[in-house]
């Protein structure tokens, strides 16, 4: 989300025109640009990224109702400025950009008119991820400009350090903010959130420890964003049983992301069917290992700390061994160290009798 347009590096200009209304707030609002060549589109594409990036107020990304109100009110111009390109005799990778950016503009559309992650997921506001992701993107909707301080190269430059430390010193206003933002009523989405910010907690206070020695400023500086992601996850503990309404989209809506944002052609209802296929054959390939181990002994789940980290190391060395005796990858030297990085570490239950998650308890076993 962005206000004012800057001008673009390759020298065209953009006008932001706002036709004058003096009894109404919310006056429509014209985008003049040009919108002829496939040069016009990444002008375009370039000034609808800044516009869709939520402005800072001293460093704190802006969710609150009045500026997420004036950027829906300009997005009709930025969608009519998009459908006015004429795009048939372009080349097919050209018209392929053209499609992207519509998905982006569907998706915004989306974020306004059902997810409004802003208001109604406290899991949004997570703003430090000490891990990288195994998919391209993030699996939810996540905050701009969140901290990846796993993409950093670390011991960190005087540069990066002061990136990081700046971000982490404007939680404590972030959730400030955040508590007037989220008025939802999306229950599920509510309960979830609070682990996810429970979560962000315990890995600030490791990140604090890991740099304490190195860079004292950003130790002191994660230490005060987990104080505050700490209150603000008992905030939103406080607030939880007064959520009651549902966290689902609908199936109309989800048919419509599905199709004009991911521009998949199917329906909720496809998709549900895929679903189940998937996993009726997920759960036969499992009935049949089990059945051809069924004379082995049930295996043991891993039950303390230095069991785990002996176990998951010991794991590693066979995992590298394997895939060098078998040829199966160019073997380089940062492999093993960076699988160790990936292990983890011993995370007790509070019940015994209690899962970790599906992949968590294969992990925990073999």
């Amino acid at each position: 989300m962005m206000w004012s347009v800057r001008s673009f590096r390759k020298g065209l200009t953009l006008a932001l025109i706002l036709s004058i209304g003096t009894s109404c707030s919310n006056a429509p609002k014209q985008l003049e640009m040009p919108t002829e060549s496939y040069q016009d589109l990444v002008a375009y594409f370039e000034a609808w990224r800044e516009y869709r990036v939520p402005p800072r107020i001293d460093g704190v990304p802006d969710f609150s109702a009045e500026t997420i109100a004036e950027q829906w009110a300009e997005f009709p111009a930025w969608r009519a400025a998009l459908d006015a390109f004429e795009i048939d005799d372009w080349a097919v990778s050209e018209q392929v950009d053209w499609h992207l950016v519509n998905a982006e503009l569907n998706g915004l559309r989306f974020d306004h008119e059902v997810l409004k992650p802003w208001e109604r997921d406290p899991a949004y506001y997570v703003y430090f991820y000490p891990y990288d992701t195994d998919v391209p993107n993030r699996e939810a909707p996540m905050i701009e400009g969140s901290l990846e301080v796993s993409y950093y190269n670390y011991p960190l430059s005087d540069e990066d350090a002061a990136h990081i430390e700046a971000g982490l010193r404007i939680m404590p206003a972030l959730y400030e903010a955040a508590r007037e933002n989220l008025t939802g009523n999306a229950r599920d989405l509510w309960v979830l959130g609070i682990r996810s910010i429970r979560g962000q907690s315990g890995a600030l206070e490791q990140y604090a420890e890991r740099l304490a020695a190195e860079r004292p400023g950003i130790a002191k500086a994660a230490l005060e964003a987990r104080a505050a992601s700490d209150s603000f996850a008992d905030w939103l503990e406080e607030q939880a049983d007064s959520k009651t309404g549902p966290s689902g989209v609908g199936k109309e809506n989800m048919t419509w992301a599905l199709q004009n944002v991911h521009y998949q052609p199917y329906t909720w209802e496809e998709e549900v069917t895929l679903v189940k296929r998937e996993l009726a054959r997920s759960h036969a390939a499992l009935r049949l290992e089990e059945n051809r181990n069924r004379h082995l002994p049930d295996l043991e789940r891993i039950s303390s700390a230095e069991e785990y980290d002996r176990k998951l190391n010991a794991a590693v060395n066979e995992y590298m061994a394997f895939l060098e005796e078998e040829e199966i990858l160019p073997m380089k030297d940062y492999m093993e160290q960076a699988l160790r990085e990936r292990i983890g570490s011993f995370q007790p239950l509070e019940n015994p009798d209690d899962l970790r998650g599906f992949f968590s308890e294969v992990g925990y076993r073999d």
